[in-house]
């Protein structure tokens, strides 16, 4: 009888008992890996490169990485296996277990979990391989904001594909950035990214950071546990099925495989998480309408499953920029009244229409670099809100990974920089139903997530590189 194939089980890095040796075994690898040849496509220079790197010439497979697209999750759960059997491989050549998995970082379960490991942030005088510079306060071990890490609005998305679900928007193939971020790429992902900073906030050298991985292999987890809820759909679009992207193996081989290849994680890759930790429930969603996408060579008329996408409307656009600079700003959004009765229907006036939806669009966001400070969006936020009435108006977060992507002259991926959609049906309707709803203008206010405080008068010695938002508006569907 042909024995089982081994199941390797990643663990919650915050509950690894106290004897557990699987952060000493990466810490081991991480110094061997970062002792290789740079030209090694295992060592942990050129791992962090197919990922993102400014340094020319490129190699084979630099610069890879797929973000903003529904490709952005079937790329990273691919890099992600392919490292971590390169990690493990070292691991057992230094004397470690042959069933070594890569730990995830659960930033959400539980508020103390929030914060940066303690084996990821102590310098020991430069010799833990495992510390990287991010924001100062997080390294002190200052928890992320709720806000940042929860992964409740993504899991409450039920279709895969759409700018505002939970996978992302179809763009075609390339190494580039686009606009069509899912749910779950914006929240936890980008805000988590860019909230940490320093190399985790740039797509150029996020992946030199060892908690990079344990980011990734926590929204990978978020991947599964979605998939695996009932209703909760992968793509079976062809375009997505039979995508191939080429990484290398632990024996330093080029090797390809194709998102039908990973979407069975312990049957086709061998590997699971354990016993999840109970995500909360999220809030209710109406069930929603994939995102249209305008340019008809990316669209498809079942893009999604069986509801075929409507063409949104625009409702309404903001006359003035925004500059962000780490205070509050806020914009007024005037609406068209012309699209009075098509938006009330959206809204529930007098009833609800149940396909309907009602979107906020944060467009042509601008900047030379990220400032790793993280926004939260609200709409029609009350003056002098209390921290709970605020929540209940914040649709979104804006955050800048890969903002520098947009400025950057190797190519002409954002010639109008990086946009943000966030759908807001739960909100205006909930205003509707309380007479709160002014169908003549909305107010967008942006505030940073996560306060300075005492232990970040490091950061607070700089002010932040200046973003600027070319406009917003608001459409419907």
């Amino acid at each position: 009888m042909c024995p089982q194939p081994v199941v390797h089980v990643r663990k919650n890095v915050w509950t690894l008992p106290e004897d557990d040796l699987t952060l000493a075994h990466y810490a081991a690898a991480v110094t061997e890996m970062k002792g290789r040849d740079a030209d090694d496509p295992t060592s942990w220079a050129y791992q962090a490169a197919i990922h993102g790197t400014a340094e020319t010439p490129p190699k084979p497979l630099w610069n890879s990485c797929k973000h903003g697209s529904w490709y952005f999750l079937s790329w990273h759960r691919m890099y992600l296996w392919y490292f971590e059997r390169i990690v493990r491989a070292a691991v057992v050549d230094l004397g470690g277990p042959a069933d070594w998995a890569l730990p995830f970082w659960d930033y959400d379960a539980d508020p103390s979990q929030a914060r940066i490991p303690p084996a990821f942030r102590e310098e020991e005088g430069g010799a833990n391989p495992l510390f990287a510079e991010r924001a100062h306060r997080l390294n002190l071990g200052a928890p992320l904001p709720f806000e940042i890490t929860s992964p409740a609005y993504a899991l409450g998305r039920t279709q895969f594909v759409g700018e505002a679900e939970f996978g992302g928007g179809i763009t075609p193939d390339g190494d580039a950035f686009w606009n069509r971020d899912g749910a779950v790429e914006s929240t936890p992902h980008n805000a988590v990214h860019s909230h940490i900073g320093r190399w985790m906030g740039r797509t150029d050298t996020a992946a030199l950071d060892p908690i990079f991985w344990l980011h990734h292999a926590n929204i990978d987890r978020l991947w599964h546990t979605w998939a695996s809820r009932p209703g909760h759909d992968n793509p079976t679009d062809p375009r997505w099925i039979t995508q191939e992207y080429r990484f290398f193996d632990a024996d330093g081989s080029e090797r390809t495989l194709a998102a039908s290849a990973i979407v069975d994680i312990a049957g086709q890759l061998g590997y699971t998480y354990e016993s999840p930790v109970p995500v909360p429930a999220p809030p209710p969603v109406p069930p929603p309408t994939p995102s249209p996408v305008p340019e008809a060579s990316m669209s498809s008329p079942n893009e999604s499953g069986p509801v075929p996408p409507k063409r949104r409307e625009m409702a309404g656009a903001s006359q003035d920029t925004v500059q962000l600079v780490g205070r509050a700003a806020s914009v007024t959004v005037p609406i068209d009244q012309r699209t009075t009765r098509s938006l009330g229907a959206a809204l529930g006036v007098p009833v609800p229409e149940a396909d309907r939806r009602v979107y906020l669009n944060v467009e042509d966001i601008e900047g030379e670099q990220n400032p790793d400070t993280v926004y939260g969006i609200y709409v029609n936020l009350p003056d002098g809100a209390s921290r709970e009435l605020a929540e209940s108006h914040r649709v979104g977060n804006l955050s800048f990974f890969g903002i520098e992507r947009a400025q950057d002259p190797r190519g002409d991926e954002h010639p109008h920089g990086l946009r943000v959609t966030v759908e807001i049906t739960p909100l205006v309707r909930r205003l509707a139903a309380q007479n709160a709803w002014d169908d003549r203008a909305l107010r967008v206010t942006f505030l940073p997530l996560g306060a300075l405080g005492p232990v970040d008068a490091v950061d607070a010695e700089t002010e932040d590189p200046p973003v600027e938002i070319g406009r917003v508006s608001l459409g419907y569907t």
